[in-house]
């Protein structure tokens, strides 16, 4: 039973509520409390999970620029020939 489940029923106890009773309320909280992260958890991202996408994000992003580097020294490349080619027309 962890620190505040053991103030909590303290609490009841003090208030008057019966032994049996105070620690159906802590073990109702606790279910409760249970419940509800097991909801979040199927929607919430752990640190791990956020490491994860920031990993696999910063692949694609370098493999992105790769990419694009490759695109604009090809251009360039086609760019400087046409323009050679065109000079010599001229």
């Amino acid at each position: 039973m962890g620190s505040f489940n053991i103030a909590l029923l303290e609490a009841l106890l003090s208030a008057g509520v019966s032994p049996e009773r105070a620690r159906a309320v802590v073990d109702l909280f606790d279910r409760s409390i249970d419940e509800r992260y097991s909801l979040h958890a199927q929607v919430l991202a752990t640190k791990r999970d956020v490491a994860e996408l920031e990993t696999r994000l910063t692949r694609e992003i370098a493999s992105s620029k790769v990419e694009l580097v490759k695109w604009v020294v090809g251009a360039l490349s086609a760019q400087t020939a046409l323009l050679l080619g065109a000079a010599k027309l001229f």
